[in-house]
């Protein structure tokens, strides 16, 4: 009896050890499953920032209260022309040339708190947006688009490897 005591207590530890290992390395940066690309190998364009750095660039710009309780952080490395259209739901604007490398990064909170805008006659939502995503220019940090809506998550794995990371960055 002592000894299939011992095999479970082993049996169980190292599955605790296996399951601790995968929790692990899935943390912080990590690409979307069966995606690959240059955002998720490391490989990255010479002169074209990180995700990291990128994701910094959106979150730590922003005012103070801007973010209430950001919660997670997608951005995937595409073209101006395929990123754009996914930000802004459809639109494709003439901020930068076509095939210009971007940064669309999609920040997740609790709530958004931002001046904005509306048409006349229009009133601002009953609730505040829980998302705020903008289109970077890789390279420079240009960015040519922001919003915020209530659209958790863009659909940003139609062009790209999605990067997933903490609102730390």
């Amino acid at each position: 009896m002592r000894s299939v005591r011992v095999v479970t207590r082993a049996r169980l530890f190292a599955l605790i050890s296996v399951t601790a290992l995968g929790v692990i390395s899935g943390c912080g940066q990590g690409a979307a499953p069966g995606r690959s690309g240059p955002a998720s190998s490391g490989h990255l364009p010479r002169g074209v920032m990180s995700a990291a750095a990128a994701c910094r660039r959106v979150v730590r710009r922003a005012t103070p209260g801007f973010f209430t309780h950001a919660e997670q952080v997608h951005l995937v490395l595409t073209t101006y022309a395929k990123g754009e259209p996914v930000e802004s739901e459809g639109d494709l604007s003439s901020g930068m040339p076509p095939r210009t490398l971007v940064w669309v990064v999609e920040v997740h909170a609790k709530a958004i708190h931002g001046v904005q805008s509306y048409p006349p006659g229009s009133q601002s939502p009953a609730r505040p947006y829980t998302d705020y995503s903008e289109v970077m220019n890789a390279r420079t940090g240009y960015v040519s688009d922001g919003g915020s809506c209530s659209c958790w998550p863009l659909p940003l794995w139609k062009v790209g490897t999605v990067v997933s990371l903490p609102p730390q960055c």
